[in-house]
Order: C-alpha cells, then sequence, then structure tokens
C-alpha cells in the first residue's frame, strides 16, 4: 500500500471528498491509514480551513494557529470569530477600547501568516469587530488572493485591501439574513441571543450612519478592483447603484444583488434606470441575479412602469443567460424579452424570521407564457411555488419550457397530507420533457410520523423515486421535498434525493445521495449540508 500508484491515490481521494458525496471523517480516515497517504491528504484536508477554534488554545500563548507547514496548503481561509467572546461579561481572546469596541488579542497571528500562504485565493470573514487596518494591508500585499467575503462583519476599513487584484468580492452588511423559502438556514440565527448580542445591538443603533459610511467604502473598493472583477455580489442595502454606473466592468460575468432593493431620492433618477445603467457598463455579463427580500412597500420593477419599456433596457436582458429573480420584483412583462437564457430560478425571500410568500398558480402561468413568448432554449428551471403542486403546473412547464435538463419545483412551506394526484399523472405530464436529467418536485405524499422507525416516509418516496425512473428513461437523479425537524419545535423544508443506476433490461437501482442546500447567494449548484 505504500508504493501505490499515485494516480490511483488521487482517484481515491477525489471520490472520499465531501463535495463529490463522501462523509468528512472519510478522507481523514484515509490520512490516517500511513504516512505517504498523509501526505497525499494534506493539501485537500487543509484546502479550506476555519480559524479560530474554541478547542485549541491556553492561557498562555492564547489561541493555537496553524503550523506553518501547513501554511501552503491553505486555499481558502474562512475567518469566524465567535459571538460571545465579545460579549462584555464573558469576553475572551480581546479587550475592550476606550470606546466601548472589542479588539481581538491573537488575530496578529493571521495576519503574520498571510504573505506566507502562497495559494491563499480565498478569504471569508465572519468578525463581530471591526477589522483593523493592518490586518486589510496583510491581504492587500498578498499574492495569490482573488476572492473575499464579508459576511456579518463592518466594512470600514476594507478600501486598505488595496495592492492585491480581486476578481471575486462579495459584501453584505451585519444583521443581513434571509429566509429562501422555507428552506435550511443556518442554526445559529433562530438563536434569540444572536440578535441579542451586545455588539450586534450597538451597530443596529448605529445603522443610519453605518449605512451611509458602508456605502461610500462599497463603491470606492468597487471602483478599485472594477477592471479586474469577474464576480460581484452586493447588498442593495449598501449599495449605489449611481457610483457603479460610473464605472466599467470589462470582465464582469455574474452580479448579484441581495438585501433589500436600494432606494433613491426625490432628485435621483429612479433605481431601474440606475441599475440598467449600470448593467449596460458590464458587457461581459452572462449571470443577473436580483435576489431582494419581501418588503411591504412596492414591488421591484425592473423595467420601471413604461409602457413599452426603454428599447436599451430590453436589449441588455436580451443578452443574459443565467437570470434569477425573487417575487420581490415584479415578474410579468420581463422574460419575454429574454431571448438567451438558458437558466432561470424564481425564488422566494424573506427577512428572517419572516416567512415569505412564494407565488400562486396564476403567477406560475403568466411567468411561463412570457418565457415561451421569448423563444428562449430554457435547460434549467428553478421554482418556489405557494400552492400544492398539480400534474397540470407541470404540464404548462412542459408545454412553455420543452428543452428542459434540470427541473426544481419546491412549495414553500411543505406539508404531507392526502394527495390527490397519482405518480402516473406527473409522469405523464413530464414525459414530453425527452432532455430532463435532473428532477426535483413537491409532490405531495401520504402523512407519516417522523419519529417512525420504519421511517414509512423515505421507503414510500423511495416507491416513487423507482417508478419515475421507470417512467421517465432518461432521468439520472430525483428528489422529493419533505419536512424536516430543525429542532425542538421547528420544521423546515429539505430533499431527499437519490442517483438512478441504469442496468440491462430496464433495470433500475438507487441510491441516496447526501443532504445538500444552496449556500445562498448561489442559485444552481447546491452543496453538501453541513447541518
Amino acid at each position: 500500500m505504500s508504493i501505490l500508484n499515485a494516480d490511483i491515490a488521487h482517484i481515491l481521494i477525489n471520490d472520499l471528498l465531501p463535495n463529490n458525496g463522501g462523509p468528512p471523517s472519510e478522507l481523514l480516515n484515509f490520512a490516517s491509514t500511513s504516512r505517504s497517504f498523509r501526505e497525499s491528504c494534506l493539501p485537500y484536508l487543509f484546502s479550506e480551513v476555519r480559524w479560530p477554534h474554541k478547542s485549541k488554545a491556553d492561557k498562555d500563548s492564547g489561541l493555537h494557529f496553524f503550523p506553518e507547514g501547513l501554511w501552503p496548503y491553505i486555499r481558502h481561509f474562512r475567518l469566524e470569530w465567535f459571538d460571545e467572546w465579545t460579549e462584555p461579561t464573558r469576553l475572551k481572546w480581546g479587550v475592550m477600547d476606550n470606546d466601548g469596541n472589542y479588539v481581538p488579542r491573537d488575530l496578529t497571528k493571521f495576519i503574520l501568516a498571510i504573505e506566507k500562504m502562497p495559494k491563499l485565493s480565498k478569504v471569508t470573514l465572519s468578525c463581530p469587530f471591526v477589522i483593523p487596518r493592518s490586518f486589510f494591508q496583510s491581504l492587500g500585499r498578498s499574492q495569490s488572493l482573488n476572492a473575499i467575503t464579508f459576511i456579518d462583519t463592518p466594512l470600514m476599513g476594507i478600501t486598505s485591501i488595496s495592492a492585491v487584484q480581486l476578481k471575486q468580492i462579495s459584501l453584505t452588511p451585519v444583521g443581513q439574513i434571509l429566509r429562501i423559502g422555507d428552506g435550511p438556514t443556518e442554526p445559529r440565527f433562530s438563536d434569540i441571543t444572536y440578535i441579542m448580542r451586545d455588539w450586534r445591538r450597538k451597530y443596529r443603533s448605529q445603522a443610519n450612519w453605518r449605512q451611509v459610511v458602508e456605502t461610500q467604502a462599497t463603491a470606492q473598493f468597487a471602483r478599485m478592483h472594477a477592471p479586474h472583477l469577474t464576480r460581484l455580489e452586493l447588498s442593495g442595502n449598501i449599495c449605489s447603484l449611481t457610483a457603479l454606473s460610473r464605472l466599467d466592468w470589462p470582465l464582469l460575468e455574474t452580479f448579484v444583488l441581495t438585501g433589500h432593493a436600494p432606494v433613491t431620492q426625490p432628485y435621483e433618477s429612479p433605481v431601474h434606470v440606475q441599475l440598467f445603467g449600470a448593467l449596460v457598463r458590464m458587457e461581459a455579463l452572462q449571470d443577473l441575479r436580483l435576489l431582494f427580500a419581501q418588503s411591504r412597500a412596492q414591488e421591484f420593477h425592473v423595467l420601471g412602469r413604461d409602457d413599452p419599456p426603454d428599447p436599451a433596457h430590453t436589449a441588455k436582458l436580451a443578452t443574459l443567460t443565467n437570470f434569477a429573480i425573487s417575487n420581490a420584483c415584479k415578474l410579468d412583462g420581463i422574460f419575454n424579452y429574454m431571448s438567451s437564457l438558458e437558466r432561470l430560478a424564481i425564488l422566494a425571500i424573506e427577512d428572517l424570521p419572516r416567512w415569505p410568500i412564494a407565488l400562486a398558480q396564476a403567477e406560475v402561468d403568466r411567468v411561463l407564457a412570457d418565457v415561451a413568448a421569448s423563444g428562449c432554449g430554457l435547460t434549467h428551471l428553478r421554482i418556489i411555488v405557494e400552492d400544492k403542486l398539480m400534474p397540470d403546473v407541470c404540464c404548462s412547464i412542459t408545454a412553455n419550457c420543452p428543452h428542459l435538463q434540470t427541473l426544481e419545483i419546491e412549495r414553500c412551506g411543505y406539508h404531507d397530507g392526502k394527495s390527490v394526484s397519482s405518480w402516473q399523472e406527473f409522469v405523464a405530464a413530464l414525459s414530453p420533457l425527452s432532455a430532463l436529467r435532473d428532477l426535483r418536485i413537491c409532490m405531495q405524499f401520504p402523512e407519516y410520523d417522523d419519529v417512525d422507525e420504519l421511517e414509512s416516509w423515505r421507503t414510500v418516496r423511495m416507491e416513487y423515486a423507482n417508478a419515475l425512473a421507470k417512467g421517465l428513461k432518461r432521468l439520472g437523479k430525483v428528489g422529493f421535498e419533505y419536512r424536516k425537524r430543525a429542532g425542538t419545535h421547528r420544521y423546515q423544508d429539505a430533499w431527499l434525493d437519490f442517483q438512478i443506476s441504469r442496468g440491462t433490461g430496464g433495470a433500475v437501482e438507487l441510491y441516496q445521495l447526501p443532504a445538500m442546500w444552496y449556500r445562498f447567494p448561489e442559485v444552481w449548484e447546491s452543496s453538501r449540508s453541513p447541518f
């Protein structure tokens, strides 16, 4: 085993990687087999790391950092500081300055290591404090860094990341927590202590001032890196579309707006005019995502209220191949201009802890009619609906989107109950989709007790998966929605997915896949759920 061919070892490691379906522990067990296997596995085990760790610290040396021998393997560093360490009554691994702000003590260990991490390409920050300028300056001196993400972290000082040429930027303000449908969210967001942390309450008390400061910082940061960016994710809460429209974005392929739709002043141009003012400067743009949370205010009109809309705006829509939008936006009259569309996602999004309201069947029918009118060859459709799924909806999808290869229909707030439609009706409705490979569907199933030891809810879904696999001959993967217990009194929507293996004579075998989720704002490719 010690002289196992390097190519074979690479294949084994690749199959054991968590993102290829293997449990995280399996690769670690494989690395423990021998010294040569350990050396082969180190670049994979430590390509993405998180720091600090509660269990790896002592009073004398403070927080333990990764040994220097591992630094060359690190590609993605997640700096995720624990909220509770900043509480005045539970202060840990830091001090309070004269203004009552938490200052971390051991962050210098990462600062000094950054320039010695030759493969560091991405840094994700989730820090309950204002990050010191020295840290940003150290990031700017990195020779390999090309992506940075801020999650629940103050944005002051980000313009100090100046020398490095970033290709991907993701900026969201403190406290932005969105619920997509009624699917999985990070458990900490459902904990009342998350909202009540002292530093977060202090941040909210200065919300207006911080929004002005962070919007200006975001605009300046974007201007510094615009020539090199290929992907930009911004919250509408801290986004100045006017500032973006003054810049050229020669390489930008993906533009994502989250949070709430930007608000304009009476003396400014309407929001949709500012939006397209920025979009027309993005000549390479292929993927646009308007993932706003629903608001009690009026819907966001992507094309404004002009009838007919501005030809320059509709011409830009016609160039997009990927488009994701929430139903916080006015959906009527958009899709019929999108003649190049290949992938479409229509989501229901709301601020946690509220629940979003998804599309009713009549709205779905109107959207599908617009898609058909565009003449596009849509191959990927993901949609969240409010009503119980009926075969009629599948028939409408089939008629209007005949080239689909991937179809996902999710019900917001799924629940089991007596089904009024058989699986044969769904097969009949979907069978005209001759190219369909991946299917996720929110079919109604009988109601079973979720603590049933026989797991009847799982068994019946496997039976239906087998039936759909036999009825839809080219299907390679099928999933069914179910209601998953997420706490003592909480449930959330989840998917039970199966890989389909086809043998001779029409034989079908099913393999249950690991639980998957979409890490927001990703909408096209799911990844293994960490929960």
